[in-house]
């Protein structure tokens, strides 16, 4: 008979309850041959928590389950498997499927209703004291707090952090780039990115030795901890401080002041803002009203200025005269209009075959399933206490976040294509209803009615080249309009308008 022997241990069932990796290992084993086991195979877990089941020997333990390789599994008690009931059950019926034996050293497990009564029972005991353990940290960590100490990580730039001592102290070198951002920003005329270009500019690296970013210096600029107060939830812990209140004061002005300014200034409308993108670089491109060649006016260009860029577009500078573009994208939803099936047709023209979105599809569901697991096992390693809820976690839960909003979004684009294109004729009629209503006005709609109405019909735009439409040469350049399915125009959510709004 094959058997396995699993063992785990973390390093406060060490502490509290005298556990080792040998002793599981000799006890299981001598277990194992004393049931007739011929061969004994060995998978351990050391240091990890219970409360995930993403665990290295744990889940090698699994796979060799599924290749037929084992006949019985050897545990101390139900604790090692998981503590968690779930994920204990899920593994106890995993394993009975297998066809696997499941022996346990300090539990009497019977497959029998009133075992399986029992060993669920254990298993939600074993849960529950290990959220009163979370919930005792939660409140030690906040009475910490209170007292004003450093109940988590302090990894925050301009300090150093000794996680023994709790002491937190002024990083010399930090603490000098911090003063220079806070003195550039309030005395020179350089703005949050001009400050990121000085500091690229000196070579001066960031913590993790990239290099600046103009949200990374107004985070900075912002942050209280830099006057001696860092919080905590809602408690304020004092740390040294590396500016004083003065300046601070006049930081926090001058970035109001600049919102204010912001806000008062004329804006310029763009109607293809979010949808146009230059063919050459790659890069999406942007409205700006510039000077360009002695003349201001509204233009496009795929420049990225700012500082941390991963891109900076089109070398020389691109910069397309709205006007030429917009006018054209307007004409060709004008003529769009006046020919629905046209539009239908070029769509068509324009979309991969459906296989190709089913092949996204897949792939999209499998990433979301990833990042699912792996906000799962951070949070449950949170849970466990194996680590702190500290700014690099929070960035990690952040950025899986936003990873599976934009395949949630992804994944509901590729279910519309699919699942819609067979009513696409029929939102046409709706369409030529529209197009009956406002032909005969259409160029006395609003800027928000227009920017709705392009949005409805048109997936992207692509602009090569530079200069203006007809030109030769170097002046010469190419727009291509990519057709959208068309969908319900007066939907709320796609077109902001309505024929009722339009007649008004």
């Amino acid at each position: 008979m094959r058997a396995a022997i699993y063992v785990r241990v973390s390093t406060e069932d060490q502490a509290r309850h005298g556990y080792s990796l040998a002793e599981q290992k000799e006890a299981c084993r001598l277990r194992a041959q004393k049931l007739g086991a011929t061969t004994i195979l060995e998978f351990a877990d050391e240091g990890v928590s219970g409360a995930s089941l993403d665990r290295p020997g744990l889940q090698e333990l699994r796979e060799a389950i599924r290749a037929g390789q084992i006949n019985l599994v050897v545990v101390r008690d139900p604790d090692r498997l998981s503590r968690k009931l779930s994920h204990q059950l899920l593994l106890t019926e995993e394993f009975e499927k297998a066809g696997i034996n499941l022996e346990f050293l300090d539990f009497d497990w019977k497959d029998t209703p009133e075992g399986r009564l029992f060993y669920s029972i254990r298993g939600a005991i074993a849960e529950y004291e290990r959220e009163k353990i979370r919930d005792r940290m939660v409140r030690g960590k906040n009475q910490k707090a209170k007292l004003g100490g450093i109940p988590i990580g302090f990894y925050v730039y301009g300090y150093n952090y000794n996680p023994e001592t709790e002491q937190v102290k002024l990083n010399e070198d930090e603490s000098e780039v911090v003063r220079n951002i806070f003195n550039w920003f309030i005395n020179e005329d350089i703005g949050v990115n001009g400050v990121a270009r000085r500091l690229n500019e000196k070579a001066v690296p960031t913590r993790k030795g990239k290099k600046w970013h103009k949200q990374v210096v107004k985070q900075i600029l912002v942050n209280p901890v830099y006057v001696g107060s860092w919080k905590y939830k809602d408690i304020h812990i004092t740390v040294p401080s590396i500016i004083d209140d003065a300046t601070w004061l006049r930081a926090q002005d001058k970035i109001k002041e600049a919102r204010r300014l912001w806000a008062g200034k004329g804006k310029h409308d763009y109607l293809l803002s979010g949808i146009i993108t230059c063919a050459d670089c790659g890069c999406t491109m942007t409205g700006i009203y510039a000077l360009w060649w002695r003349k201001r006016a509204r233009r496009y260009s795929c420049h990225k200025g700012y500082q941390g860029a991963k891109q900076t577009g089109c070398l020389p500078r691109k910069m397309i005269l709205a006007e030429y573009v917009e006018d054209a994208v307007w004409n060709q939803v004008k003529e769009w209009l006046k020919d629905p099936d046209a539009l239908l047709s070029e769509a068509y023209s324009s979309m991969p075959q459906m296989d190709e979105y089913r092949k996204e599809l897949v792939r999209i569901e499998k990433l979301l399933a990833e990042v699912e697991k792996g906000r799962e096992s951070v949070l449950d390693a949170l849970a466990s206490g194996l680590f702190e809820l500290d700014a690099k976690i929070k960035g990690k839960l952040a950025d899986l976040k936003r990873r599976r909003e934009r395949l949630e979004q992804r994944r509901k684009e590729l279910l519309f294509l699919l699942n819609g294109t067979a009513g696409a004729e029929a939102r046409v009629d709706e369409l030529k209803i529209l197009a009956n209503e406002i032909l005969d006005r259409i160029d006395e709609l609003e800027f928000d009615e227009k920017k709705a109405l392009v949005r409805a019909l048109v997936a992207s735009v692509l602009v090569s080249g530079r200069g203006r439409p007809g030109g030769r040469g170097l002046d010469k350049i190419s727009i291509t309009i990519v057709a959208r399915l068309p969908e319900p125009v007066n939907a709320e959510k796609e077109a902001q308008f309505s024929i009722m709004e339009i007649n008004r």
